[in-house]
Formats: C-alpha cells, sequence, structure tokens
C-alpha cells in the first residue's frame, strides 16, 4: 500500500544518519531496512543486502539467536507497545561478548495498522547513586580488558574486590582457599604498586576497571526484561 510504504520511506529517512543502530522489519519480519551502525552493530558484510532477509538469512554469528529475535518482534506487534530486551553476543565484529539493550517499536500506518517493528540497540550502562555525587556519566559494561597485565583469574578477584567482597567471600564464590585469594592479591598487589585492598581499590577506579565484568559471568543469549 501507499501508504505503508510512506510511512517506512519516513522512517528510513528519520534514522538513516543516527550514530545508534537502528532498523525497521515488516510484520513478518523480513528486514526492511539497517542504517550503517546497525550494519556495524551487527556484523553484516557491506554487500549483502539485508531487505527481505529473516535473521536466520544472515552469515553471522548472531543468526543463532534468530528465534528469540521473532519472539521479540512478535510480542512488540501483538501488544502494540515498545518491548525491550538484552541481546547478550559478540556485537560490532568483537571478539568478546558484551550486553545491550534492544528496544522494539512498533510501527503503525496512518490507519493504525501495524506494519512492522523500528529497533534500535544501545549499550548496557552501569548506573550508581555515586554518578550525582560525583557528577560522572553512567559507565558501561564491558568484558574487554583495558589492561594486559592482569591473567583472567587475577581480573575476577579485581571484579569481585570492587564489589566490596571480603577474601573469605571471594574464596566462597570462586570455590577456592582464602589463602589462595590472597596469595592472587599478592601478586596484584606487586603488579600495580599497592599495599592493600583498599589501595587497590583506588587504583582500579584511577584506570576504569569499574566497568569490567568477566566473561564467564555473561552467556549469549536473549533475555527479555
Amino acid at each position: 500500500m501507499a501508504n505503508d510504504r510512506d510511512v517506512i520511506e519516513n522512517t528510513i529517512a528519520m534514522i538513516a544518519r543516527l550514530e545508534e543502530p537502528w532498523g525497521i522489519k515488516d510484520i513478518c519480519s523480513n528486514h526492511i531496512y539497517m542504517n550503517k551502525a546497525a550494519r556495524r552493530y551487527t556484523n553484516t558484510p557491506e554487500n549483502f543486502v539485508v531487505e527481505g532477509k529473516l535473521d536466520h538469512e544472515f552469515p553471522t554469528e548472531w543468526s543463532e539467536l534468530a528465534d528469540d529475535l521473532r519472539e521479540h518482534d512478535r510480542l512488540t506487534a501483538s501488544m502494540f507497545q515498545r518491548v525491550t530486551v538484552i541481546e547478550t553476543h559478540y556485537w560490532n565484529g568483537n571478539s568478546y561478548i558484551s550486553p545491550y539493550i534492544s528496544e522494539k517499536i512498533p510501527l503503525f500506518n496512518n490507519y493504525g495498522v501495524c506494519i512492522g517493528t523500528l529497533w534500535n540497540a544501545k549499550k548496557v550502562q552501569a548506573h550508581s547513586p555515586l554518578i550525582y555525587i560525583n557528577q560522572k556519566k553512567p559507565s558501561i559494561l564491558s568484558t574487554e580488558l583495558s589492561l594486559q597485565i592482569f591473567k583472567p583469574k587475577e581480573m575476577y578477584v579485581i571484579f569481585l574486590l570492587l564489589q566490596n567482597l571480603s577474601c573469605k567471600e571471594m574464596a566462597r564464590v570462586l570455590n577456592v582457599s582464602p589463602r589462595t585469594i590472597e596469595a592472587r592479591l599478592a601478586i596484584i598487589y606487586q603488579k600495580t604498586n599497592v599495599h592493600s585492598m583498599h589501595q587497590l581499590k583506588e587504583y582500579c577506579l584511577s584506570v576504569g576497571l569499574q566497568n569490567y565484568i568477566p566473561e564467564s559471568l555473561l552467556s549469549k543469549g536473549i533475555q527479555f526484561i
């Protein structure tokens, strides 16, 4: 219908230049359009024609989530309202998984008929009441290490330390002895030239490690929220 095409063309014109990933799908979950940011987000090859393709037809790793993505489309269209999920996968072609908030919004024509969904994605942000005191922007969770001096086991200890766990509590979480935690902390102290857990916390905050989350705590998939 001409009216439907007008709605879609106007929507494409609106999202084409946006810096965040945005895309459009029809009522049958076929992709109609992705802006440049959405192609980067989904790691879709430049020469791949997205129009008319279903999620499982994309030559990408995230296509394994096709069933849940289609359910997201269905809920959005049937409930006539925005539906939000957390999508965790290898987004933007990265070698590490990361969680993104993805919203889908029903797209209506001038007659009030739902003709598809409009979707976007943005990184999950870690909010803390301290941002209102320190006037800092909310941080973005990442499984990517900004420093390469720590081993994965050491980073797990650092992560738990920043959650204010004691040595005994860390040992319980990691299923090791408190002495093992103390030994790992001693190595971390040497690497960072600090002498206490308090000093280590200050060091970690100064280099931005409060944003880190171990990849083992994340799993690929879609979480409806």
